[in-house]
């Protein structure tokens, strides 16, 4: 696989992964003021349902931070040993162009 398209793949994790944060918090943003329009009966119901929203987001969330980090740590190691990678192979060709 080319150097450049691992580098693309990398950074469309990342953009993926911050896309599964923002994701997951607008999943878990709940008014829990609409709870007090419904009846006392169904408010419990209702409850446990935004709390498994809440779960589900947090989740998203999590996952989208790991990957987030996984992805931008990795994405700076590539690009670190690529441009170490790169200035070897320049200093090559100059110690060959001053022979």
């Amino acid at each position: 696989m080319k150097k450049e398209l691992l580098f693309v793949v990398i950074a469309a994790v990342c953009i993926f992964a911050v896309a599964l944060f923002m994701i997951g918090g607008i999943v878990q943003d709940i008014d829990y003021h609409d709870l007090s329009k419904l009846p006392v009966l169904e408010q419990k119901q209702a409850y446990d349902k935004m709390q498994v929203r809440v779960a589900v987001g947090e989740t998203l969330q999590l996952v989208g931070a790991i990957l987030s980090l996984a992805g931008f740590v990795t994405l700076t190691v590539f690009s670190l040993t690529v441009s170490h990678m790169n200035h070897k192979e320049r200093e090559k060709m100059m110690k060959k162009e001053a022979e």
